[in-house]
């Protein structure tokens, strides 16, 4: 009787155990069942990671807000290049400068990107005037005319550098475009290099066709006076005849806003702004331009300072200023 009673005893308790492991079994299963089911929602929500707000071109200085699906709290926003434009962990993108630029917005295991065209606010022509050899024959000095000019002239050389007025001219020229593009404005250069053969009234056409908003010419002035000194900006009158009033017009506007802001930035003397109806790549333009004269190279001590590698820096930030001034007041 004790032996059934221990058999019984002992049977029973294989039971419960195999109870026991059979519902740990079951637990184990809808556990990992609940975990599969949790990871395969997740895999699906970050599979749904797409752009919901998109743009494929931006101006410099403007902002756009991307938007994707899902959890926008778990996103991490990125560019591939600052230089072009930044974007906030909100997913707001700033453009800086012209320029092709990738944004991306990363999940935990996904990462969608998007291509933007970053335009300059602004297109400026800009000319560094004369080249490294002269041109005498001639060429009409505007639309129609009778009259002719040569198409490139020497331009001057500095009295205590000997440095040619065209090499400072590129010098001064490349400082601006550098600061321009740093501001956010695209930039048409007439010539990169000295060696060159491009006549006035061809510098003119190139700087229309380029799709520029504004026309800036660089020179610098001399005089048989070697006390001359300071810094003016050449404009067409309202009664030019090659060039609508409007546009001179605008011009005038041009000249007054560079000239100022340069002279500010430099502290030369401001000569102000001169009526010009004789230049020829000022006749044949078709957008608003003017030709500065940076100052006097006849002079010993301008001559010597628009050299300076420093002084050039705050010349062309000066003009710079002017053209910022110029846009912000249209």
């Amino acid at each position: 009787m004790k032996d059934l009673k221990r058999e019984i005893t002992l049977m029973a308790g294989i039971i419960i155990m195999a109870a026991i492991a059979v519902t740990a079994l079951g637990i184990n299963k809808i556990s990992n069942s609940l975990n599969v089911s949790n990871a395969a929602e997740t895999e699906k929500k970050e599979e749904k990671l797409e752009f919901l707000q998109t743009t494929g071109s931006l101006k410099a200085g403007d902002k756009f807000q991307f938007g994707v699906t899902g959890d926008t709290e778990g996103i991490t926003w990125s560019v591939s290049d600052k230089k072009y434009a930044v974007i906030s962990q909100k997913g707001i993108l700033y453009g800086k400068r012209a320029g092709k630029v990738t944004v991306y917005a990363k999940s935990a295991s996904n990462v969608i990107s998007y291509s933007v065209d970053v335009e300059g606010k602004k297109k400026i022509a800009i000319d560094a005037g004369h080249q490294l050899h002269s041109d005498s024959s001639t060429e009409p000095v505007g639309p129609g005319s009778s009259t002719k000019k040569a198409k490139v002239t020497g331009g001057a050389s500095g009295v205590a550098t000997g440095v040619p007025e065209y090499q400072l001219n590129l010098d001064v020229a490349k400082k601006l475009r550098k600061e321009l593009i740093d501001r956010g404005y695209e930039v048409y250069m007439i010539r990169t290099k000295n060696n060159v053969s491009i006549s006035n009234k061809k510098r003119a056409l190139k700087a229309n066709k380029s799709g520029s908003d504004i026309y800036i010419r660089i020179h610098a002035d001399s005089s048989a006076s070697s006390s001359a000194k300071g810094a003016s900006a050449l404009y067409p009158s309202t009664s030019n005849k090659y060039l609508s009033k409007k546009l001179s017009k605008k011009s005038l506007k041009l000249s007054k806003a560079v000239i100022g802001s340069y002279c500010d930035a430099t502290g030369l003397n401001n000569r102000g702004c001169i009526v010009r109806d004789d230049l020829t790549g000022t006749n044949w333009s078709k957008i608003p331009v003017t030709l500065i004269e940076m100052g006097f190279m006849s002079n010993s001590a301008e001559d010597k300072k628009m050299q300076k590698k420093s002084f050039q820096n705050k010349m062309a930030a000066g003009m710079a200023d002017g053209i910022d001034k110029y846009f912000g007041d249209e």
